[in-house]
């Protein structure tokens, strides 16, 4: 089974983008928990936005 990572955007409406690594779409998910409860924002105002091989231009 391959390691290969994507990254994976999410972002709420207010425009908050989170980006990261992470191995598959299940990691991805626990990873924006996480990273939503550092930031005191509930994990459901986060949707899914990109996901990609190589990281986005503009971050």
């Amino acid at each position: 089974m391959s390691n290969k990572k994507c990254y994976y955007v999410f972002e709420d409406p207010s425009g908050t983008k989170l980006t990261f690594k992470a191995t598959s779409l299940q990691q991805a998910y626990l990873i924006k928990k996480k990273k939503a409860h550092e930031l005191g924002i509930p994990k459901e105002a986060f949707e899914i936005t990109s996901i990609s091989k190589k990281p986005s231009q503009g971050e």
